[in-house]
């Protein structure tokens, strides 16, 4: 074989070569972060499987023609996706849903907390890394001639063309129906395991914008606040109760999820009071959201609406607060109340820095504003947030009823270190779980800091309401434990999912009022008893919505419950008519009602 013979063979070899790479290397990085998101690929179709490498496939490419250089399109692929599968696989041991578009609305938050938690390197995690850095020892191998900017220019193009309708197909119903696809948004997790990860975050770009409900008008909505407030609204009276909240971090009773026995009761206290104490109404609160995402909690009782109409996995707080907006704290500013945020944590978390601007609040306290607070692991303990609600109490005018909404930082997460300032008091018998000892130590924490402050309270002359709830359960590595007593996991509790949802609240107030128990609610309908335990008079917003909660007593993500306590099937949910009046009346408080005058 002569010379030329010999270099022509040997460039036609490194030419497939490298065409092999360009080709096997998104079909790799397809499975390896499949594997990394924990996906039963023996669910999927040949389609499925085929549809997904095909976008992988479409993304190399593209990063080849724009850039011209093989070895750089290739190494930025596996780089770009091994990346995106880590951070899913990280977020779902977080949180127990995997990413989605909107979460690129809270990198800063998640920056913020990113080191409380375990980042253990697993077998599948080291080797999706080892497979990742043996495709780009591949990739520095792998040469290709210079490509005229003509051709590039063309071939960009198409591809260009190629991942635009791929997206748009993930679009239509047809196509998902073709597919067998499954599009039901409030399952982002099954979304992912049943599409594939990167097909269900694809098709969830479509829901970055909220959608009006069929047939909503502004003017609709407003005839529903009308109807409801059909009279002159009741006077507000002349001696208003100061009303304190605390929605205090990840507090809940895993109790909830089934019975097991401790060396201490971890919440004397908060029981006393959930079990019929005077002068106290409880029950149970539906939540939205657990392990994490705590601004949703926040976002359904300062406004009164429900995150089951939003996107699954959306933060409003990021993705649709620009603005002032109408909230529960302007009717109480309107009633005469000076308004108090306070947060002991990091001010840009979840954009509370401007969300509590938009709402409306008189004054915000973050971190910063707590300088001789106590520490309790690597946290603002609660009796720091409780002593500096004392503190506002004493200082304020005396006939100027205070209205304080504090989100305390004691118990976040995670739970997996020892501190010396923490001592785990609390053991869960049978369970060998030091996770599960430590989070119940901190809701013993949280329990004799609560009984000190009304304690406090007891004798504060001033008429004062307290409202006391947790924004959500711990992540499942917390509870399961507690759940393996009884041969089940978070994962496979079914129709009983709503269980990991359920958080206890009390309102207490230091005079008499109403003794009521057994109320099972949810966060949107809460302000609104508040409202009502405290003698005050509800919005026309607040009062449309308690007629619906006569027929829908609770809407969260994982609730919809008729007036009878059933759960309403697909086709009763379909027809009900007070939950299309309640999405009538959601998207007009979240995106119409005017700030300034929110009645």
């Amino acid at each position: 074989m002569d010379n030329d013979t010999f270099s022509t063979a040997s460039s036609l070899i490194r030419r497939i070569y490298a065409v092999f790479v360009l080709l096997l290397s998104p079909f790799v990085m397809f499975w390896c972060v499949e594997f990394l998101a924990n996906n039963p690929m023996n669910v999927w179709t040949v389609s499925t499987i085929a549809f997904n490498i095909l976008f992988y496939e479409m993304f190399f490419l593209l990063l080849f023609f724009l850039t011209g250089r093989v070895r750089l399109s290739l190494i930025a692929g596996d780089v770009f996706f091994l990346l995106f599968g880590l951070v899913n696989h990280f977020v779902m041991e977080f949180r127990s849903e995997p990413i989605v578009p909107w979460d690129i609305f809270s990198v800063g938050t998640a920056a913020g907390v990113a080191s409380d938690y375990d980042y253990t390197l697993t077998p599948t995690v080291i080797g999706c890394i080892a497979v990742t850095v043996l495709l780009i020892a591949l990739a520095l191998f792998a040469k290709l001639p210079v490509i005229r900017f003509r051709f590039r220019a063309i071939a960009l193009l198409l591809v260009l063309c190629g991942l635009s309708s791929y997206i748009y197909a993930l679009r239509q119903d047809q196509f998902i129906k073709y597919m067998k696809f499954d599009n039901t948004l409030f399952t982002p997790w099954f979304m992912a395991r049943k599409n594939g990860l990167t097909t269900a975050f694809l098709m969830d770009l479509k829901y970055m914008k909220v959608e009006q409900p069929d047939g909503y008008t502004k003017e609709a909505a407003e005839a529903l606040i009308d109807q409801a407030w059909n009279t002159a609204p009741e006077a507000v009276p002349e001696d208003r109760p100061n009303i304190i909240v605390i929605m205090n971090e990840a507090f809940s009773d895993p109790a909830v999820l089934g019975e097991f026995e401790t060396n201490m009761d971890y919440m004397p206290f908060f029981r006393h009071l959930h079990g019929g104490a005077e002068n106290t109404v409880s029950g149970t609160l539906n939540v939205s959201v657990k392990g994490g995402n705590t601004a949703n909690t926040e976002y359904e009782f300062l406004t009164g609406n429900s995150m089951r109409f939003f996107p699954a996995g959306s933060i409003p707080y990021q993705q649709y607060m620009f603005g002032p907006k109408a909230s529960n704290v302007m009717t109480l500013e309107e009633y005469g109340y000076t308004t108090t945020a306070m947060h002991p944590y990091i001010a840009k978390g979840w954009n509370r820095n401007h969300v509590y601007d938009y709402f409306g609040f008189d004054e915000k306290l973050f971190r910063d504003d707590f300088p001789d607070a106590e520490i309790l692991r690597k946290y603002i303990d609660d009796r720091s947030v409780f002593y500096r609600i004392e503190e506002l109490l004493e200082e304020k005018e005396e006939d100027i009823p205070a209205f304080v909404f504090a989100v305390t930082m004691q118990n976040h997460s995670g739970y997996f270190d020892d501190f010396d300032n923490f001592a785990v008091d609390v053991h869960a018998e049978d369970c060998d779980s030091r996770i599960l000892d430590r989070y119940l130590s901190l809701m013993k924490q949280s329990d004799d800091a609560l009984y000190e402050f009304i304690d406090y309270l007891s004798d504060y002359e001033e008429d004062t309401v307290i409202v006391f709830f947790g924004d959500h359960q711990p992540n499942d590595v917390v509870v399961d434990p507690v759940l393996k007593l009884y041969g089940r996991s978070s994962s496979t509790l079914g129709e009983e999912e709503y269980l990991r949802y359920q958080v206890p609240f009390i309102i207490w107030a230091n005079y008499d009022i109403e003794e009521k128990t057994g109320i099972d609610t949810s966060v949107n309908y809460l302000a609104a008893h508040v409202m009502e335990t405290a003698g005050l008079p509800l919005s026309g917003f607040q009062a449309a919505m308690q007629d619906v909660e006569k027929e829908l007593p609770i809407i969260s993500t994982k609730r919809l419950v008729g007036a009878d306590g059933s759960p309403l099937s697909d086709k009763e949910e379909a027809d009900n008519e007070s939950l299309k009046a309640f999405r009538y009346l959601e998207y007009y408080r979240a995106f119409d009602e005017p700030a300034d005058d929110p009645e």
